[in-house]
C-alpha cells in the first residue's frame, strides 16, 4: 500500500492465560514500563496499534494467507481451491490435533482475546476523557470479537478471558470448562452491536475498524446462524449508511492501488516491505513467472483453482479472467498451465504489485467488502420470502460489473393506478370497463370500494353477474401504453376475488405476454411478474380478461403499476438472471452459492456459505477422504487439553 506503515511496537501485550492459552505471566516489550502505560493518547494509540498488529504478525499471522491462518481454513476441502504442495491431510479434511494448519490460528488468536480484554480495562480505569478512551475501546471491543467469532466457528465454544479482572490478575489454578454456545454467541453480538454503536463510518486514518467493519461482522454472524430478518436488518443498516458503493472495475478492487476504495469495508494493509507486506503471489506463482512489470518476483508454485471450478464461469464474466490459464516464463516461452497438465489456474485475484520485491507486495488483504452486504441480503430475503424481484436485482447489480456492463437505462413507470379518483362513466382513472359480449349474456356492475379490501384506501370492485365462455367477454382495459423495442416490463398489483377463478393478464400489440394468475377464494393476492421484450416501439393495449369464470362473484383490484424496466448497456451475453429463472427457494438459493463463489473466489468465504446452504460435508467428500461431520469444526491444539483437562477435545477427533 503506498504511503508507509508506520506500526507501532511500543505496547506490545504478550501475555498468555495458562489453562486457554499458554504462558501465563503477563510480558510488556517495549521502552515504556507498566507503571508508564495508559496515561496519554499516544499511550492508548500505541496499545491499540499493537491489537491490530495481531491480525498479520510480521506477514505471517491469522489473516493473511500463510500455512494455518484463517485464509487457509476457509478454502481448504472447498470446490474453489487446491495446492501442489504436500498437503495430504488437509486436502483430504483428515486434519489432526497434531496438524499445525489446523490448531495455529487457535495459538495465533486465543491469547489475542485476553490482551483485547486486559487494555480495555486498563484504558477504562486511565484518567483520560471518556471521548479519547471511547476512540480506542471501540476499536479494541470490534477486534476481541472479529476474534472470537472467527474462534467460534473454527473451533466451537471455549473458555475466553473476558473479565478484566482475570486479565489484569490472572489465576493459575482457573481452569474453566467449555461454556455454552449461547453465551458465546451472546457476546459477540453484543461486542459487535456495542463497537458498531460508538464506532464512526469513517476514520482520517485508513484501514481503522469502522461502524460498517463492525457491523458487517455483525452481519457475518447472523448469516451464521441463519438469522435471515436479524441479517437483513444489519445489511439494511449497512446500506442506509450511504457510505459503501460497488468499485467499476472488479480488478481494482485488489490492486496495490486500491486504498480508500469504497468497496472495501475492512482490510490489512500492507506494504511492499518484507514484514509488511502481503506474500499472496509468492504462495501461487510457478518458479519461472515472469511479472508483466519486470520487477522480479519469487513464486512457490502452490495455490491454485481448480479446473472444474474454473469452468463453472460464464466465458464472458470478467472474475474469471484473474484466474491465469497462460503466462509468460523467464526466458520468454509462453506456458499454458491447462496443456501442461497444471491442477488448475494460478488464483491471481490479487494483481502483481509492480513495486513488489521477492515475496512481498502491497496490496491489501482484503477483509469484507460491499459486494458481500448486497449478495447477504439477496440470500436474507429469499430465505424470508422465497424468490423475489429484490434478491434478483441485488444479484444482478453484481452481475452487471462482472460482465462489463454500462451505464443503465432506468426504470421507469408507464402507468400506476391507485382508483383515488370516481368512475366517470365506464372509466376509472387510466382503465376502462369493456362489456364485449353484453349481448351474448355477459353482464357485471362495477364501482370504487373505499373499505380498504386491499393494501390502499380504494379499489375498484367488479361485481360478476354473469360471465361468458371467452376470455375476452368482460374486460378491464387500458390503452395506448407506450413501449420500446427490445425492453421488458414489469406488472405489479393486489388482487382478490370472492371464489376460485383464473384472472388472465394481457398485453398486445408491440409487446405481447399473457399471464394467468390463480386466484383462491378470499385470500389477497400480490401478483409481480415481468413480460417478455417488445417487439417494437409503439403502443400496446393491457387488459384484465375476467371472461369464462363463472357467475355471481366479486373481485377487487387496486395498485396496478406497469414499468419499464432497468435496461443495462453494454455487457456481452444474456448474463441478467430473471425472476421467472427461479421456481422456489431451493433453487435461488443455489444460484447465490454459485454466484458468491464467482464473485469471492480466493477471499476465505467458501467454507462458510457451504456450511450455511448444508453443502460442506457434500462438497468436501467430492474433493477430500474420509470427510464426514466431524469436520465442520478444527480440533483442539493437545496442549489445551493438557494444560486444562475439564475441556473437551471436538467430536471426532
Amino acid at each position: 500500500m503506498k504511503g508507509k506503515i508506520k506500526y507501532i511496537f511500543i505496547l506490545l501485550l504478550g501475555f498468555h492465560f495458562l489453562s486457554c492459552e499458554g504462558d501465563l505471566n503477563p510480558q510488556l516489550y517495549g521502552t515504556i514500563t507498566n507503571e508508564d502505560a495508559f496515561k496519554t493518547p499516544q499511550d492508548l494509540e500505541a496499545a491499540t496499534t499493537a491489537l491490530y498488529y495481531e491480525l498479520r504478525q510480521k506477514g505471517w499471522g491469522p489473516y493473511l494467507f500463510t500455512d494455518g491462518s484463517s485464509f487457509v481454513m476457509d478454502v481448504a476441502v472447498t470446490d474453489e481451491w487446491t495446492t501442489k504442495w504436500a498437503w495430504t491431510n488437509f486436502l483430504n479434511g483428515t486434519w489432526t490435533t497434531q496438524e499445525a494448519m489446523a490448531i495455529r490460528f487457535y495459538d495465533w488468536t486465543a491469547p489475542n482475546i485476553t490482551r483485547c480484554t486486559y487494555t480495555i480495562a486498563r484504558i477504562e480505569e486511565c484518567a483520560l476523557s471518556d471521548e479519547v478512551k471511547n476512540e480506542y475501546i471501540s476499536q479494541i471491543k470490534a477486534l476481541r470479537a472479529f476474534f472470537m467469532f472467527d474462534l467460534y466457528r473454527f473451533y466451537g465454544p471455549m473458555p475466553m478471558i473476558i473479565e478484566a479482572e482475570r486479565a489484569i490478575n490472572p489465576d493459575p489454578d482457573y481452569r474453566p470448562e467449555r461454556p455454552s454456545a449461547e453465551s458465546v454467541e451472546e457476546f459477540i453480538r453484543t461486542e459487535l452491536r456495542t463497537a458498531a454503536d460508538m464506532l464512526p463510518v469513517e476514520w482520517s486514518q485508513y484501514g481503522r475498524i469502522t461502524k460498517g467493519a463492525a457491523l458487517h461482522y455483525l452481519l457475518k454472524y447472523h448469516m451464521f446462524k441463519k438469522e435471515w430478518q436479524e441479517a437483513l436488518n444489519i445489511a439494511n443498516e449497512i446500506i442506509g449508511l450511504n457510505y459503501y458503493r460497488l468499485e467499476e472495475n472488479y480488478a481494482d478492487i485488489f490492486s496495490a492501488q486500491n486504498e480508500g476504495n469504497r468497496e472495501l469495508i475492512f482490510v490489512i494493509r500492507a506494504e511492499a516491505l518484507a514484514d509488511y507486506g502481503n506474500h499472496t503471489y509468492a504462495n501461487i506463482l510457478p518458479g519461472d513467472f515472469a511479472s508483466p512489470h519486470g520487477n522480479v518476483v519469487d513464486g512457490w508454485n502452490g495455490h491454485r483453482m481448480p479446473w472444474d471450478f474454473y469452468d463453472t464461469f460464464d466465458e464472458n464474466d470478467k472474475r474469471r479472467e484473474l484466474a491465469v490459464v497462460e503466462y509468460r516464463t523467464k526466458s520468454g516461452s509462453i506456458t499454458n498451465l491447462r496443456e501442461t497438465g497444471d491442477i488448475g489456474a494460478l488464483p491471481l485475484k490479487y494483481g502483481i504489485d509492480p513495486e513488489a520485491s521477492g515475496i512481498w507486495a502491497g496490496n491489501d488483504k482484503v477483509m469484507d467488502r460491499y459486494a458481500e452486504v448486497l449478495l447477504f441480503k439477496a440470500e436474507a430475503l429469499n430465505e424470508l420470502n422465497g424468490p423475489n424481484e429484490q434478491s434478483i436485482n441485488l444479484i444482478n447489480d453484481i452481475r452487471k460489473r462482472a460482465f462489463g456492463a454500462g451505464v443503465s437505462i432506468p426504470s421507469e413507470i408507464i402507468l400506476k393506478e391507485e382508483f383515488d379518483t370516481e368512475i366517470n362513466g365506464n372509466a376509472a382513472g387510466f382503465f376502462t370497463m369493456n362489456n364485449y359480449d353484453e349481448n351474448n349474456g355477459a353482464a357485471w356492475t362495477y364501482a370504487i370500494d373505499n373499505t380498504s379490501v386491499l393494501s390502499g384506501e380504494n379499489s375498484l370492485h367488479i361485481n360478476v353477474i354473469r360471465s361468458n365462455n371467452e376470455f375476452w367477454a368482460l374486460q378491464v382495459r387500458a390503452d395506448n401504453q407506450p413501449v420500446k423495442k427490445d425492453r421488458t416490463y414489469s406488472v405489479r398489483f393486489n388482487v382478490k376475488s370472492s371464489q376460485n377463478m383464473n384472472l388472465d393478464f394481457r398485453s398486445e400489440g408491440p409487446l405481447s405476454h399473457t399471464e394467468i394468475i390463480p386466484l383462491t377464494a378470499g385470500e389477497v393476492k400480490n401478483v409481480s411478474f415481468d413480460t417478455t421484450s417488445a417487439g417494437e416501439d409503439g403502443n400496446c393495449v393491457i387488459f384484465f380478461a375476467l371472461g369464462n369464470t363463472g357467475n355471481n362473484y366479486d373481485i377487487w383490484i387496486d395498485d396496478i403499476v406497469f414499468e419499464a424496466k432497468e435496461q443495462v448497456t453494454g455487457g456481452v451475453g444474456d448474463f441478467l438472471i430473471k425472476l421467472s429463472d427461479f421456481p422456489d427457494k431451493e433453487s435461488l438459493r443455489d444460484w447465490i452459492l454459485k454466484e458468491r463463489g464467482w464473485e469471492f473466489w480466493y477471499e476465505g468465504k467458501r467454507r462458510p456459505d457451504l456450511i450455511r446452504m448444508n453443502k460442506y460435508i457434500e462438497v468436501g467428500q467430492q474433493v477430500g477422504n474420509n470427510f464426514g461431520e466431524k469436520n465442520l469444526l478444527f480440533p483442539l491444539p493437545s496442549h489445551v487439553l493438557i494444560e486444562n483437562p475439564r475441556i473437551k477435545q471436538n467430536p471426532g477427533y
